[in-house]
């Protein structure tokens, strides 16, 4: 394998380290977002405003991305479907996976902080 080769291969590894990074922090946020959603529901006397958050289900460290995410942003958004399919591309390369292409890490941050944006507590 030539030298470029080999660069060539590391810079694609670290790339695909700070998608992983980058797209945990983003994780981090919708969590932060959910658990402040939660926190507002469950102190609600109106059983209407209350209801289906003091199920079991939202309790706990164990929350799946995609049950907090349909609670903060609007499943109907096209930007819902984004998030799960770069989740997608995130599960695969933080198991190793090489196969799909994480693109450009300034268009993920760009990406990133227009999503935050969208998410609702």
């Amino acid at each position: 394998m030539s030298a470029l080769a080999k660069l060539d291969e590391k810079r694609d590894t670290l790339e695909r380290g700070v998608f992983v990074l980058m797209f945990g922090q983003f994780e981090v946020a919708v969590d932060s977002i959910f658990q402040t959603a939660r926190t507002r529901r469950l102190g609600e006397a109106d059983w209407a405003l209350r209801r289906g958050w003091d199920t079991g289900s939202l309790q706990g460290r164990k929350i799946p991305l995609e049950t907090k995410l349909s609670l903060v942003l609007d499943r109907r958004s096209p930007t819902f479907g984004k998030i799960l399919g770069t989740y997608a591309t995130r599960n695969h390369c933080a198991h190793g996976g090489m196969e799909l292409s994480v693109g450009s890490i300034d268009s993920l941050a760009a990406e990133l902080y227009a999503w935050r944006s969208e998410l609702r507590p």
